[in-house]
């Protein structure tokens, strides 16, 4: 049974998933093992509320298991528990001086208290041989961002070095999802025909979603927590990426292949795998409105509009030459492309093409919304924003930074819990030398 159960959750049967361990803790509330996996399932939801409770019981159960306190310690840096998480974190690196991953996150919960000791190790750390290429990318991230201080050259050096090693980490497979989003999909954005125009679907009939899209970096997880933080209650599933992934489990044997065409290529999937991974996923909240910020639907706004009639797309935007090197400066793991200058700039390339394509397709259900005109004037975009989604505000929505229930996975999480800063325009000037005019 725990075997069928981790299939499901591999298969991103989430719902499905759910059930099975569901019915294994009744059977043995004590299985530590299962009700880790219901954090992780839950965690991958973004019930956090949730994912927080089963790995706080299954780390009760193996109070020195090294994967449940990071998991659970990453949960509680998400919830904005930062004084318990900073000592879970710590006691890892006690557990595991080398324990790269650990550092980092007390790193990116607050670079400027970060212990002179943790880094002068995480010196010494950096001429290790036996050190995997991932843990080399984060050491090279952070002394990049304490190069920072003393010259951008030198900032530049390890950055560089930190997104090297990230992508080699798992060549094969960053590079066959680099190749899906800059190459694959801006050549068959517009022929996604997956879904007849009349079909209909159970589990979206009553949805009213509201798509987030656009660049990582662009104030997205900031119009995110205006909307869940308001009255009128939103679920939000976070960055799910379900079409994204579902569509690309299905095609990346055809995509191994040394020698395919990538513009001929044609993306033939399974509709009902397709479509059973979409309800386990959007079927675990009862909600009419929820919000999905998986920035890179932008390139599944037609399929989407066929599963989800009643979906509107927010557009989050800033200037496209501060977008490339924030990208850049930010090192997101979890996005291949964005690990070299080059394909950060054919990706932006790309998604100004098809963002605008979309725009004139669908001039109703897109709303844009700039970084700079947000931060500068927060409560009139606001009133913008909940008026596109049919919101009644009766407070400053804008203002949610000291809410004590904000959540969030991505790379902005200590942002979104300060006052909104207006935009600095000349931030990333000194950095538009990358780019040397390819933008």
């Amino acid at each position: 049974m725990i075997k069928e159960g981790l299939t499901k959750f591999k298969e991103k049967k989430f719902c499905e998933a759910i059930n099975i361990f569901k019915k294994l803790t009744e059977l043995n509330p004590e299985n530590g093992d299962v009700l880790f996996t219901l954090g992780n399932i839950y965690y991958v939801l973004n019930d956090l509320n949730k994912s927080l409770f089963y790995f706080e019981k299954s780390l009760n159960i193996f109070p020195e298991s090294q994967i449940i306190m990071n998991n659970y310690a990453i949960t509680l840096q998400s919830l904005g528990q930062f004084d318990k998480a900073k000592e879970l974190f710590k006691k890892l690196i006690k557990l595991d001086p080398k324990n790269i991953k650990a550092y980092y996150r007390l790193f990116r919960m607050n670079s400027n208290n970060f212990e002179k000791d943790y880094l002068n190790k995480i010196k010494l750390f950096k001429n290790i041989t036996n050190i995997s290429l991932e843990d080399k990318g984060l050491l090279n991230f952070i002394i990049s961002k304490y190069e920072k201080r003393k010259s951008i050259k030198n900032e530049i050096e390890y950055l560089n070095y930190a997104h090297k090693y990230q992508f080699n980490s798992q060549l094969v497979h960053n590079s066959k999802i680099t190749e899906f989003h800059t190459k694959i999909l801006p050549n068959n954005y517009n022929k996604l025909n997956l879904i007849k125009k009349d079909e209909k679907f159970n589990f979206s009939k009553n949805k009213k979603p509201i798509f987030i899209i656009g660049l990582p970096r662009s104030g997205s997880t900031l119009i995110e927590s205006l909307l869940i933080q308001n009255d009128k209650k939103y679920y939000s599933y976070g960055e799910s990426s379900i079409f994204d992934s579902s569509i690309f489990n299905q095609i990346k044997k055809d995509i191994l292949t040394k020698n395919y065409d990538y513009k001929n290529f044609n993306i033939s999937i399974d509709k009902n795998i397709f479509l059973n991974s979409l309800e386990n996923t959007y079927s675990y909240s009862t909600n009419e409105l929820i919000v999905d910020k998986s920035l890179e639907n932008f390139f599944y706004i037609d399929l989407i509009l066929k599963i989800f009639p009643k979906a509107k797309f927010i557009h989050t935007f800033r200037n496209r030459l501060d977008s490339a090197i924030a990208i850049y400066q930010s090192m997101l793991i979890y996005l291949p492309w964005s690990h070299s200058i080059e394909n950060i700039l054919n990706y932006i390339l790309n998604y100004e093409k098809i963002i605008d394509y979309f725009k004139k397709k669908y001039p109703d259900k897109i709303l844009d919304v700039k970084l700079e005109d947000f931060t500068n004037e927060p409560n009139f975009n606001s009133k913008k924003i909940f008026d596109f989604c049919n919101i009644h505000s009766s407070n400053n929505g804008w203002e949610f930074h000291n809410k004590k229930n904000l959540a969030s996975k991505t790379s902005s999480f200590m942002q979104i819990r300060e006052k909104i800063h207006k935009y600095e325009d000349k931030k990333y000037e000194p950095y538009y030398f990358l780019i040397d005019k390819k933008l």
